[in-house]
């Protein structure tokens, strides 16, 4: 049987070009190469769990704006239905992105504050008849926030992913069962530091917790135990547009088609590493898929 999971949180319009270097002030540079395609933590963790076999739907808010549907149409092609469960003003969320040729690293501008503003109004609520799990990023909480009530109420494990502290993550925080971060994601009083990011964490009422560090070793942690996994040398790395979603997605994966389970938790942060290792090889957040 496919996995199924509901991603409820930001779809953007992202610009990505991929540029020598980045330009300086009043300076023009000529991109190397370029996308235009839907992203967004949700969006993105989506993807890659349509990647891993699995059938996603993205709930989230969208504009009734012509841009719109270059997102919808873009995740339609990877395999991720998208629930407009409300609408805001303008044009869609546009991310405009440099990504440097020689280190793979990427620069982002972005008005994502509209996402997290409040005053939506939620039309639809998505059925979670067959869903095993559910992901939210922390966008949108009119919509999120309901949704992780009714999928715990239900059993359905809801994995939070966090890139950062904004000013309703502490109540987003305590919504969700199993929280993967990155490692900017420094609540008040932490300092960004792991440990005490795990406590705050674990304060709340998360009981998994893992840490992303980039290149780094990813950090693990339940009740029980804890430990670090290297991720999978890459190289060239090309891009890093996107990694961290894509390991909430194949996460995401990993615990909708195998069930929750704090003991293996350490055998999903390998599976969803390997996976982020095939993104890193390409240009944009497309390529890899194949």
């Amino acid at each position: 049987m496919t996995a199924a999971a509901l991603f409820a949180g930001l779809a953007t319009l992202d610009i990505v070009q991929l540029v020598e270097r980045l330009p300086a002030p009043n300076e023009k540079v000529a991109a190397l190469e370029f996308s235009v395609c839907a992203g967004g933590p949700a969006a993105n963790a989506a993807v890659a769990f349509g990647r891993c076999g699995g059938s996603p739907l993205l709930v989230t808010a969208l504009p009734d704006h012509e841009l719109t549907e270059l997102v919808i149409r873009d995740l339609g092609r990877c395999g991720v239905g998208v629930l407009g469960a409300a609408i805001y003003d303008g044009p869609p969320v546009t991310a405009s992105i440099m990504v440097t040729r020689a280190t793979g690293d990427r620069a982002v501008v972005s008005p994502s504050g509209v996402a997290t503003s409040g005053g939506l109004a939620p039309t639809v609520e998505p059925s979670l008849e067959g869903v095993g799990a559910v992901l939210i990023d922390g966008y949108f909480p009119e919509i999120s926030l309901p949704l992780a009530a009714r999928a715990r109420a239900a059993g359905v494990p809801v994995i939070l992913d966090a890139g950062s502290h904004k000013p309703h993550t502490d109540t987003v925080v305590a919504a969700c069962d199993i929280a993967v971060v990155s490692d900017d994601f420094a609540p008040p009083g932490t300092s960004g530091e792991p440990d005490a990011v795990l406590a705050y964490l674990f304060a709340r009422g998360v009981t998994a917790a893992v840490i992303t560090r980039g290149a780094g070793p990813v950090l693990w942690a339940t009740a029980a135990q804890s430990g670090e996994f290297p991720v999978p040398p890459v190289s060239p790395v090309v891009d890093t547009l996107g990694a961290g979603d894509f390991f909430h997605g194949a996460f995401t994966h990993r615990v909708a088609s195998l069930g929750r389970d704090d003991a293996r938790l350490a055998e999903d942060v390998a599976f969803a590493a390997a996976v982020v290792a095939e993104s890193l090889g390409s240009f944009g957040t497309r390529a890899w898929l194949g």
